[in-house]
């Protein structure tokens, strides 16, 4: 294990959490950049037209004017800086990472989106000013990062009024219209980092993927980041330029169901043959993480959700008797981790809000997400308010056993039947979509396991 990369000693811990809020400052003073340093997307799209149409669906391009960005920005975070003197800047935090231009400008509270998208409703207007989000002359002028790993949108920048030189990590790059350079930051996780490692205002770890990665084997095998999310291919760069062996996909996906599909894996430990009414049948499940390089799920994992749902079902596929994980009384945080439609979740702070369904889901399933807590005990969706977490997701390549009973149903009419097993993915609670107003996320099938039984 290798804990250096996050388990720091107690004394810089307590140095980072104090630096965190002063990150944010000496960028502001630092970085006095202008909208305009930054070339519009559709001037790189002339050349690298490939890579522009790739990030146009991309969820960088909507880091800001996403639907669900956009609510819970203006309607959400703004109206609880009040709260409490460390929230006080959160706004600038969201600006930091889903528009880093406007962060670089000094423009912290950028106009509401006209339009807002995401990635089932494109938007198909050319995006500009705090609406580009992560873009290209953002990424392609990054110059290094405050930390090691770097946190909390730590970056620095080299953009200037000028045609900048551009950073990437291609060797002998060449274009007509700007200089270039190669840079190590581009092969390697730092870069995500800067955004997808985020330290909150209480000093809590909220978002932690690089974290997660450097504690896996996938370091030491030499598999960054890009080796997933910007998927090597051969081709061009540029239309002018050579056809290179390495080359990559800058669509970077996450989330979606290229990504999520088969990253984890559901089965049945036992097969069961003839059974008779009023039996009870025990059987486990184990639940493994195949495909990530870091805790499945990741990201906004205050909203992200995995759950198993089981079930027996009869031969035209129907459910006929849902199957919920039991109950571990001598847990007081299994609660948090068992599906539940009851209304203990607040959109921001307790005091802020009132209380929505957590889940939206069928109640008993085994649900595999983060508790984020508030400093009133309370479940919350406010990352910039959470005191706490409670944790419960899969780490790379864990494997979960999952303990299930039940009594086949005196009424059930004999003949064959399956029990089945489904693993799903949602990105947002329906409850805390319908509440922000914004479509609620589609349910995608990670993994299904099925067992026959015969009911005699």
């Amino acid at each position: 294990m290798k804990t250096q990369k996050i388990i720091f000693p107690l004394i810089a811990i307590t140095v980072v959490i104090i630096l965190s809020g002063m990150v944010i400052l000496n960028n502001r003073e630092n970085q006095n950049k202008q909208y305009y340093y930054f070339e519009d997307p559709i001037e790189c799209s002339g050349c690298h037209w490939d890579r522009f149409e790739r990030w146009s669906v991309s969820q960088h391009s909507k880091g800001f004017t996403g639907d669900f960005f956009q609510a819970q920005f203006y309607d959400l975070v703004l109206p609880s800086l009040g709260l409490d003197e460390k929230v006080a800047d959160a706004h600038e935090g969201c600006i930091g990472c889903h528009s880093p231009s406007a962060f670089l400008s000094g423009d912290m509270i950028p106009p509401r989106t006209v339009e807002p998208d995401n990635h089932w409703n494109r938007a198909d207007y050319t995006k500009t000013m705090a609406d580009r989000g992560i873009f290209c002359d953002f990424c392609h002028t990054l110059d290094r990062f405050e930390h090691e790993p770097p946190f909390n949108h730590d970056y620095i920048s080299h953009a200037t009024a000028e045609v900048d030189p551009k950073r990437a990590d291609l060797a002998f790059p060449w274009s007509p219209h700007h200089e270039t350079q190669m840079s190590e930051i581009y092969e390697a996780e730092q870069i995500c980092a800067t955004c997808h490692n985020e330290l909150n205002p209480y000093g809590v770890w909220v978002k932690a993927t690089e974290h997660e990665y450097a504690e896996s084997v996938y370091l030491d095998r030499g598999i960054p980041c890009q080796s997933c999310h910007m998927q090597p291919m051969q081709g061009k760069p540029a239309k002018m330029g050579l056809i290179r062996d390495h080359n990559t996909d800058h669509w970077w996906g996450g989330g979606f169901a290229e990504f999520v599909e088969g990253a984890a894996g559901v089965y049945f430990q036992e097969d069961f043959g003839m059974v008779e009414k009023g039996e009870q049948i025990d059987f486990s499940i184990m639940v493994k993480a195949l495909a990530t390089g870091h805790n499945f799920p990741t990201g906004s994992v205050e909203e992200r959700d995995v759950w198993l749902h089981v079930s027996l079902n009869n031969a035209g596929g129907e459910e006929v008797l849902h199957i919920p994980v039991p109950a571990n009384p001598s847990d007081p945080d299994d609660k948090y981790f068992i599906t539940s439609n009851a209304k203990i979740a607040y959109p921001s702070h307790s005091t802020l809000s009132e209380p929505i369904e957590r889940d939206g889901l069928p109640e008993g399933d085994r649900i595999y997400h983060s508790a984020f807590i508030d400093s009133e005990g309370e479940f919350t969706f406010a990352q910039w308010l959470t005191v706490r977490v409670i944790e419960n997701r899969l780490k790379p390549l864990e494997e979960r056993i999952e303990n299930y009973s039940f009594t086949v149903p005196h009424n059930l009419p004999e003949g064959e039947y399956t029990l089945t097993a489904v693993l799903n993915y949602r990105r947002m609670p329906d409850p805390f979509a319908d509440y922000l107003g914004v479509e609620r996320r589609p349910v995608i099938e990670v993994s299904r396991d099925v067992r026959k039984v015969k009911v005699e």
